[in-house]
């Protein structure tokens, strides 16, 4: 059991061994368990504990190539006094990935896959036009499980990761990456979610008009009422911008406009930085632009012309880089994992205020 479960993911949350448990009984009835309510709660636990102990025997085999797990080998122990603290930094999958960290194709090496890497490089140096494009997404497909190796162990400086993998600061591309990640296609989903949950969101928001970030609240749905009411993006716009207001967080440091091209990479590890025409943007909501510029570790790494497009690609680098979500706004985006593209996987509570909302939107 723990074998398979493994084959589909190496950390498996409490409903993935839930769904195990309660297969394994309704597969072999003599199994279940009497004078159990569901009929496999001691199965469950005991899958829980294997699936440990299973990982410690795969740590063993971890130069066979079983990156996801051996990325987490060489903690302190009784044999091992001098390692790291066992808890310490443990690298796992925490936002529903599905593909945290893959071992490499097979027939490939890492000799290889650095082969293929070079060679998207060379074809970034020459103009769009004369890209072969077909190749660099096949490269990229083949090179996943190098790339995330160098990701998640070495978190490497955004500047660096540019130079050695230029594809993935392209639209296309990174789309691509979140959805080998995840298994879902980030763009398609999330924009099905802001169909759902715009007007229910502004509803909301209406309500909410006390306090200081009420007052903020009431600025930014008098600003949406100047907007053309058909311009569905503007909506959008003032839902996802509203949004950190509705769960009290500050976004000012992340959300922000300016007239000139260089302000944009002032200030700020990450930020989405909308360039404008106004000196003063109404309730600094970024209904119109020049474009939007994308800030990682206080350079332009990405831009777009829709505010909330640069949103969308801004929490796709996130995850394709590895990034943190900023502190400030942890609450909005995981609102966006959890709420809009259901990233849960149902491993971990909600906080208060989240699950309040959620709850005020079924």
């Amino acid at each position: 059991m723990a074998a398979e479960i493994y084959k589909h993911k190496a950390y498996p949350s409490t409903k993935n061994i839930v769904m195990a448990a309660e297969a394994l009984v309704s597969k072999h009835p003599c199994l279940k368990e009497k004078g159990s309510k569901t009929g496999y709660e001691g199965w469950k636990n005991s899958l829980r504990f294997k699936m440990g102990n299973y990982r410690t025997k795969l740590t063993k085999l971890s130069r066979a190539g079983i990156k996801d797990v051996a990325v987490n080998a060489g903690k302190r122990s009784r044999t091992y006094p001098e390692g790291g603290a066992s808890r310490a930094n443990i690298k796992r999958p925490r936002r529903g990935e599905i593909n945290f960290l893959p071992s490499y194709p097979q027939g490939e090496t890492k000799d290889t896959l650095e082969n293929q890497r070079l060679e998207m490089v060379e074809q970034f140096k020459k103009t769009v036009i004369d890209r072969d494009m077909i190749m660099i997404h096949q490269h990229m497909q083949r090179t996943f499980a190098l790339r995330r190796e160098e990701i998640v162990n070495s978190a490497p400086p955004i500047a660096e990761l540019k130079d050695r993998w230029p594809a993935l600061f392209c639209e296309a591309q990174l789309y691509s990456e979140f959805h080998r990640i995840t298994n879902q296609n980030l763009l398609y989903s999330i924009f099905v979610a802001l169909d759902k949950y715009t007007p229910q969101l502004l509803k909301l928001y209406k309500k909410r008009k006390t306090g200081s970030f009420g007052e903020k609240m009431e600025e930014v749905l008098m600003a949406y009422e100047e907007q053309d009411k058909s311009n569905i993006p503007a909506a959008q716009t003032a839902a996802l911008a509203g949004l950190p207001l509705y769960l009290k967080e500050d976004s000012s440091e992340v959300f922000r406009t300016c007239k000139d091209e260089l302000e944009a990479i002032q200030d700020g590890a990450v930020a989405l930085v909308a360039v404008v025409n106004e000196e003063e943007v109404p309730a600094g909501v970024p209904f119109e632009t020049h474009h939007v510029s994308i800030v990682l570790e206080d350079q332009v790494v990405m831009s777009h012309r829709s505010w909330t497009d640069s949103l969308v690609i801004l929490f796709g680098l996130i995850y394709a880089l590895h990034l943190s979500y900023p502190e400030k706004l942890s609450g909005f985006f995981e609102f966006i994992q959890v709420v809009h593209l259901n990233l849960d996987d149902g491993r971990k509570q909600l906080k208060p205020k989240l699950q309040a909302l959620r709850n005020e939107l079924k």
